[in-house]
């Protein structure tokens, strides 16, 4: 199960993606005040209390990082998890679109705060990493079908 390279890049995707789960993936200042982004909404600096809740970028970043630990343990079953990282690579298109809406969209909805100037942290750049290491862990697993089909052939 370790031993194949694409169990090593679900891994990494399922940690970059729980990692996104315990740092903010912004920062946004509007006069004094500061608000954070997580992955679960919006929330002040001071005191972390919730500002505005992001509950679609939290169920999205949640499924991202729980199917890949599903994955890595369907090793004798290489078209379910072929599969399921096809839905994988799907998710993390949905969170990088979530994430734009939310830095873009969010932040203007804010009443509290007049975005004056944003900066992004690492975290928001890890579901485009994951979506290289989900496209590596798909190639491996499509060379495992393929060898697999190559020796039945040879029987």
């Amino acid at each position: 199960m370790i031993q194949r390279i694409q169990s090593l890049y679900l891994l990494l995707v399922a940690v970059l993606t729980g990692l996104m789960l315990l740092m903010p993936l912004g920062t946004f200042l509007g006069g004094t005040e500061e608000m954070y982004l997580t992955a679960f909404g919006f929330s002040d600096a001071a005191d972390g209390t919730p500002v505005l809740t992001a509950y679609g970028l939290a169920a999205t970043v949640i499924a991202a990082a729980l199917l890949p630990f599903v994955t890595i343990f369907l090793y004798k079953k290489r078209l379910l998890q072929f599969r399921l990282c096809v839905v994988e690579t799907v998710l993390l298109a949905g969170v990088m679109l979530f994430e734009i809406y939310y830095i873009w969209g969010g932040a203007r909805s804010l009443s509290t705060l007049a975005v004056s100037a944003w900066k992004l942290s690492a975290a928001a750049f890890f579901p485009p990493v994951s979506l290289i290491f989900t496209y590596l862990a798909l190639r491996g697993i499509r060379k495992d079908i393929l060898l697999v089909k190559s020796l039945d052939r040879i029987r």
